[in-house]
């Protein structure tokens, strides 16, 4: 098998998507904002400032001058080192005297906008570094030891990230190997050692309290890209463990994640599959059986990617494609190919694989259940709990994040209770965003007041969970060929419930990389009963349901 065979899979997507990319960049000599990537800023004009994690796309345009791919007519082109060169220009022009940058929103001083587009416009740097005028390469030598003195100096405050925490670290190593100072390093180190202390001993890693398949493999990426650079033992150790548990969560049919995870995810980087593949057995597992995946566009890949999550996709899928080698993974199995039952406590889930099935249960996402047709290799049940609209025109649900262990497990059964949360539904109104943008560009200058912002919408928007008398009962039975669904919704003080469905596919928590459209959503059967009548009437109301398979 030649290499443009191994590596076909992330090179077809790559060329079907570069008119796309690249025409988000401002190519005008003459302009403003030349080199720009926020189309929605330059072109459209419907925003007030440019975000600048859109900067990534000069990774892109940096590999692309500087390697071959198929029908690439980009490499060694004047005009696209120009263009990336006037990306690399007009990203300096974003930095605060600071050295940080914005993401969401102005004087927002993001930790995120400063560490990832250190991270890929450094690595940019070194692809094209001979081919800059000294002038251009000493002022941008100058903005990435600014950005490094800020991710020395500064921390993310608003809740516990690890693949931002894994981009500040990348970012760090790479402006270390930039300018050669120590101290950027040793600040590597420091983000490295957070996530390590967070790290569960069943190898998860962080997001916002708990597991998040998705968020691990885009993690997992900034942290093999260190350990290319360091070959540090105690990061491989890391990875290692990561890699034992992350297995479990990729399913018959080639999707990963969803709604059992902390943050709701299922995309899909595979960068970092890739680069440990020579070095760690589960690695090379994970990247062999992905990349039919990927060729079929099967996970939330780069195709489904909107805006935001497009450039760190494209500009994996980059990464991936560089270090893709031949995979001989004969005589192994995925965790989704054969018979196990594999309980992780800590994150609250659960995977159960016989001949018949491949189920998933997040036990600390109120009993979420993904449940696949192993032989079919097809999700035939999603259940993400129950939604309740309220006479007040509220909405809550069982589906909310709960590690206090609110589940007891007895050979092949599970029960577990889920109170009913409020769902936070806020959306941008115009006097609200009035009010928002005087503040960023008032009291929000001051660190201690962004802080605060930031603190609050974190809060407002993930975190806050005010409860309902309202309570979900969950035995969940394993049999060799049937799963049963006992459900008890016990109504426990005065409200008034005017609607009580069963979801398929939903979200509680604001989490704008969640809900990226897969083919097998359409597939799966919805039961639209509305039970607030019986539940109204009768205080409680039980619904049971039998999922059954042909005897294997």
């Amino acid at each position: 098998m030649t290499k443009r065979d191994i590596t076909s899979c992330y090179e077809k997507q790559i060329v079907n998507q570069t008119q796309r990319f690249l025409s988000w960049l401002d190519r005008e000599p003459f302009s403003r904002t030349h080199g720009c990537f926020d189309r929605t800023f330059w072109c459209w004009k419907f925003t007030d400032f440019p975000g600048a994690r859109f900067q990534e796309g000069i990774y892109a345009l940096s590999y692309m001058f500087c390697n071959q791919l198929p029908d690439n007519c980009f490499t060694g082109n004047e005009k696209v080192l120009k263009w990336a060169r006037a990306g690399m220009n007009f990203w300096r022009t974003l930095q605060y005297g600071d050295g940080s940058f914005d993401e969401a929103y102005p004087h927002e001083h993001s930790l995120a906008a400063t560490a990832f587009t250190g991270f890929y416009i450094g690595e940019a740097f070194f692809l094209i570094k001979d081919f800059i005028p000294h002038n251009e390469e000493a002022l941008l030598e100058e903005t990435f030891q600014r950005a490094g003195d800020w991710l020395c100096a500064n921390d993310e405050h608003h809740g516990f990230l690890s693949n931002h925490l894994a981009a500040a670290a990348a970012a760090l190593n790479t402006i270390y190997r930039i300018t050669g100072d120590e101290k950027y390093n040793r600040r590597s180190e420091y983000f490295l050692n957070k996530i390590y202390k967070r790290q569960s001993t069943e190898g998860w890693y962080e997001e916002y309290g708990g597991a998040d398949p998705g968020y691990q493999t885009h993690c997992s990426f900034y942290l093999a890209w260190i350990w290319q650079n360091t070959k540090d033992k105690e990061l491989l150790e890391s990875l290692k463990r990561s890699m034992r548990f992350i297995k479990f969560f990729f399913h018959p049919n080639g999707t990963l994640g969803g709604e059992y995870g902390s943050r709701n995810t299922e995309f899909y980087f595979p960068a970092g599959f890739e680069i440990l593949s020579s070095e760690l057995p589960d690695a090379a597992l994970i990247a062999g059986f992905m990349r039919d995946s990927i060729e079929n566009q099967t996970a939330a890949g780069l195709s489904a990617m909107d805006t935001y999550n497009f450039l760190p996709m494209f500009n994996n899928y980059l990464f991936a494609a560089g270090h893709a080698r031949d995979i001989d993974t004969a005589g192994s199995e995925m965790p989704c190919e054969k018979k196990h039952d594999t309980y992780f406590p800590d994150a609250g889930l659960y995977v159960k694989s016989n001949n018949s099935y491949y189920c998933v249960l997040g036990l600390s996402k109120g009993g979420v259940l993904k449940i696949y047709d192993r032989q079919k290799r097809q999700l035939i049940a999603s259940d993400c709990g129950y939604w309740a609209e309220l006479d007040t025109g509220k909405v809550a649900s069982s589906q909310a994040l709960q590690r206090s262990g609110l589940w007891e497990h007895k050979e092949n059964t599970f029960n577990v209770k889920s109170d009913f949360k409020i769902v936070q539904r806020h959306i941008q109104t115009p006097p609200l965003f009035l009010g928002f943008r005087l503040f960023t560009l008032t009291l929000g200058r001051f660190r201690a007041a962004a802080y605060w912002l930031k603190n609050l919408l974190v809060h407002m928007l993930i975190h806050k969970s005010n409860k309902i008398p309202l309570e979900l009962s969950r035995r969940v039975r394993f049999e060799e060929n049937t799963i049963l669904v006992d459900d008890h919704i016990t109504m426990k003080g005065n409200i008034k419930v005017q609607t009580l469905k069963h979801g398929t596919k939903f979200a509680t928590i604001h989490m704008g990389s969640s809900r990226y459209f897969q083919e097998q959503e359409i597939f799966v059967p919805q039961d639209d009963s509305n039970w607030a009548d019986a539940l109204s009437r009768d205080m409680n109301v039980d619904i049971a349901r039998k999922i059954e398979f042909q005897s294997q």
